[in-house]
């Protein structure tokens, strides 16, 4: 029994001697860490490039991304994020560029600047190369061009919409080669289903970009559309028949005196219909035009309100009265 608890405590000794071990060789590695990321050092980190304000009518030609390689020194704590982490360059379109016959370029002892205040104060940038990057920008071609909705929407029985479906913007601005801008006539949108409505809605769609070889951009990638649906009922009423272009050596006596009009209205605005928001007439031309003994009734002025509006008559007889 007592060889059992000797053995066990001189085991635990021993575990704790190697685990005291352990902790002392990691704690002298991080003090030689700590001591090496204290010292200065220069080293050349490469920095990324990206265009800001560009104009929507230039495109970058080359693929392949150029870097800006910037010698800088330090102590090891200012540069370690730096190596591992560092952020592009934003290079401004309008003032950091410059013009020079076919391209663009961007020249470190104007813009190295923006380097500088990147690094921070505790840094210090030594030199940057190349002193001059060379891009390339094509100007491309823009046009306007109307929006087409390609939607099929039902709506529920007794329901409809208001007035026609709104589309926000109802065109857009395409950018990109002439050849394929110039053959861009119209742009649809995707598909819009729905049925049943019976509210109003608002909801934003995207555009079809054609696919076609070469860049191409959109002012805007989506529009907004939207419709006032509302409760409708039909509605009949009759109207009195008007007669024009009779002869005035001539009287006409004509059957009915009167039509039906059918509509279709908001249920909030049925009691504003009236008789006289409606006009139909028949023309006396027509009887010259086709020798025959009757008239078509057409409605020449209807109400703002009423929609799908027709005549259940669809001819008026008539004998001239010498």
């Amino acid at each position: 029994m007592l060889n059992k608890l000797r053995s066990k405590l001189l085991e635990s000794i021993r575990n704790k001697k190697l685990n005291v071990f352990g902790f002392f060789l990691l704690l002298s590695f991080l003090f030689l860490i700590i001591g090496k990321l204290s010292g200065k050092y220069t080293e050349t980190v490469a920095f990324n490039v990206s265009f800001e304000k560009v104009p929507e009518n230039k495109v970058l030609l080359e693929k392949k991304k150029q870097k800006i390689n910037a010698v800088i020194s330090s102590n090891g704590f200012n540069l370690l994020p730096l190596i591992f982490f560092n952020r592009p360059v934003k290079i401004d379109f309008e003032s950091d560029l410059y013009y020079n016959e076919d391209h663009y370029s961007w020249i470190a002892s104007k813009s190295s600047h923006k380097i500088k205040s990147m690094l921070g104060q505790k840094v210090e940038m030594l030199s940057v190369k190349p002193d001059t990057l060379n891009f390339y920008f094509e100007t491309l071609d823009t046009k306007k061009v109307p929006i087409k909705l390609d939607a099929n929407i039902s709506y529920t029985v007794g329901y409809d919409v208001l007035e026609k479906l709104v589309v926000e913007p109802d065109s857009v601005t395409v950018i990109g080669p002439e050849n394929i801008v110039n053959g861009i006539m119209e742009l649809s949108t995707e598909p819009l289903a729905l049925k049943d409505v019976n509210a109003s809605f608002t909801m934003p769609i995207s555009i079809k970009i054609p696919k076609m070889d070469g860049e191409l951009k959109l002012s805007t990638p989506k529009v907004t559309v939207s419709s006032e649906v509302v409760k409708f009922t039909e509605g009949a009423i009759e109207v009195p028949v008007t007669m024009i272009n009779v002869p005035k050596r001539l009287t006409l006596n004509y059957f009915p005196k009167a039509v039906t009009v059918l509509y279709y209205v908001p249920l909030n605005r049925f009691n504003e219909i009236k008789a006289s928001d409606f006009k139909v007439v028949c023309d006396y031309k027509e009887i010259a035009e086709t020798e025959k003994n009757t008239m078509t009734p057409k409605l020449t002025s209807v109400p703002e309100a009423a929609k799908s509006t027709r005549i259940k008559q669809n001819k008026v007889e008539f004998i001239v009265v010498k």
